[in-house]
């Protein structure tokens, strides 16, 4: 008995089984997807989309509407001289009223002030010019505008994401506090980015349709210039 006692005492303790249980899977981080920045941008984000719908439209409307050959028809001039020398001023007149081209104005108010001196019939016309001329860099103003405007907001969306940000390292619970702080700091940069993705395209937009309006102004002077020596010689009156 003692024999089988230490027969028993010297071999080894089974050893127990344990149940390994598989671990789970890691959670796949979240990928940074074009919803994911509009959700994480907030309502900065969602008016500086807004004001983005708003621009290109207005870009495809001055696109087809701000062009020489709108506002200085090819043809308008020919047409206008060759009633004036013929001595048809209100035919000309009348080819000219009811058109809104710059050039059909500027010829109109000149054919108003016709048999008057040269600088009444040229001041006339110089000032319905101005008058055309100024309409033109107001409508393209708002593009510039936009594109002074948006960095602005991102700016905003910035100092408002990194408030939130210091809120939650000054008020949040510690389990709390990483996440808020991530939301946070994400509206800031995706609000900046967006703003500037807005103002850069604007402002050369804005550049483009500058040097069309800028060629319609002078082509509308050398033409109209032309009007001024046909009136003022008295040609048809």
């Amino acid at each position: 008995m003692a024999l089988a006692a230490e027969a028993q005492e010297s071999e080894p303790p089974a050893t127990e089984e344990v149940a390994v249980t598989p671990v789970a899977e890691t959670a796949q981080p979240e990928q940074l997807t074009l919803a994911v920045m509009i959700r994480e941008g907030g309502w900065i984000l969602y008016v500086i989309i807004g004001l983005s719908v708003i621009t290109f439209i207005m870009l495809i409307y001055f696109f087809f509407t701000i062009t020489p050959a709108r506002e200085v028809p090819p043809n308008l001039l020919k047409r206008a001289l060759s009633q004036i020398r013929a001595g048809d001023l209100r035919g000309a007149y009348q080819m000219c009223d009811g058109r809104d081209e710059l050039l059909a104005n500027v010829i109109k108010s000149g054919l108003k002030m016709a048999g008057h001196d040269r600088y009444v019939i040229q001041e006339a016309m110089e000032s319905e010019g101005e008058r055309g001329a100024a309409a033109l860099w107001q409508r393209i103003s708002y593009i510039n505008n936009v594109g002074v405007i948006a960095p602005l907001l991102g700016l905003l969306g910035t100092v408002w994401g990194m408030m939130r940000a210091f809120g939650a390292i000054a008020f949040d619970d510690a389990q709390s506090r990483a996440l808020s702080m991530a939301y946070s700091v994400s509206m800031a940069m995706i609000t900046t980015a967006a703003g500037l993705l807005l103002a850069i395209p604007a402002l050369l937009a804005y550049y483009y349709f500058r040097g069309r309006v800028i060629k319609i102004i002078a082509e509308v002077e050398a033409q109209a210039s032309e009007v001024v020596e046909a009136l003022s010689r008295g040609e048809g009156v």
